[in-house]
């Protein structure tokens, strides 16, 4: 299994109306991805901070998406490459003066 993760960079004047986020934003990209996506699961990340600091904030969301196989992070990569992602990303400053970093990993059941 896949983890693809959209984390929002903290900064200095960060705004994020996490509100707006699940209303709005998190809808959208389902719809989005629906019929055109193999997603297992999706998650959301919030107050991000460091276990041993928790002053030191790390992010203020993380999107986590959840693929089966790497055909379907294949897929994903396509997705998002292409103009179906459009109307996410006009979204995104409506809620988030905050970049995006996309990473992807392998999970594992231990």
């Amino acid at each position: 299994m896949y983890q693809v993760r959209a984390t929002y960079l903290p900064r200095p004047d960060l705004q994020f109306d996490l509100e707006y986020y699940f209303r709005v934003h998190v809808p959208l990209a389902k719809a989005q991805a629906a019929g055109r996506l193999n997603i297992v699961k999706l998650e959301v990340e919030t107050g991000c901070t460091a276990l041993m600091d928790p002053t030191k904030k790390l992010s203020p969301c993380v999107f986590c998406i959840y693929l089966e196989s790497r055909e379907d992070l294949e897929t994903f990569r396509r997705f998002m490459a292409g103009p179906g992602t459009d109307p996410m990303r006009a979204d995104v400053p409506r809620y988030t003066n905050c970049e995006l970093e996309w990473s992807v990993c392998e999970v594992r059941d231990v």
